[in-house]
């Protein structure tokens, strides 16, 4: 017997759990960020519109920009990066700037909702 479900449509997927996995319930809605108890056993998590996904398509990020976005998500500031990275900070700037227009955000906590979203880090 399955104890979980995937149900997925264009911008939402459905994780529907079996009696056996009821109690993870609980534990999602305290925990998850972006989910919704749509039924004691159904919870959608929001994925990234057509939209997003070409936009992510059409404008790919390079091996060093998806360097700088995990390290973003990672809670790191410029200053940081640049350290880590052994480069200017004029040059982490310029990097962000680079992928904010690739994902089409204008902050980064929409970049990291967005890459998360994707799955572009993990």
């Amino acid at each position: 017997m399955k104890a979980c479900q995937v149900e997925q449509s264009e911008e939402v997927t459905n994780f529907t759990l079996f009696p056996l996995q009821s109690c993870a319930i609980q534990e999602i809605k305290e925990n998850w960020v972006g989910a919704a108890v749509v039924s004691p056993e159904t919870v959608m998590i929001r994925a990234i519109s057509s939209k997003q996904r070409k936009q992510i398509l059409d404008h790919p990020l390079t091996q060093r920009e998806l360097c700088i976005l995990k390290m973003i998500v990672d809670g790191n500031n410029n200053p940081e990066i640049a350290k880590k990275l052994y480069i200017n900070i004029g040059t982490v700037k310029a990097h962000i700037r680079h992928i904010f227009y690739k994902l089409n955000v204008s902050e980064r906590a929409q970049a990291c909702v967005l890459a998360l979203r994707s799955g572009l880090v993990d």
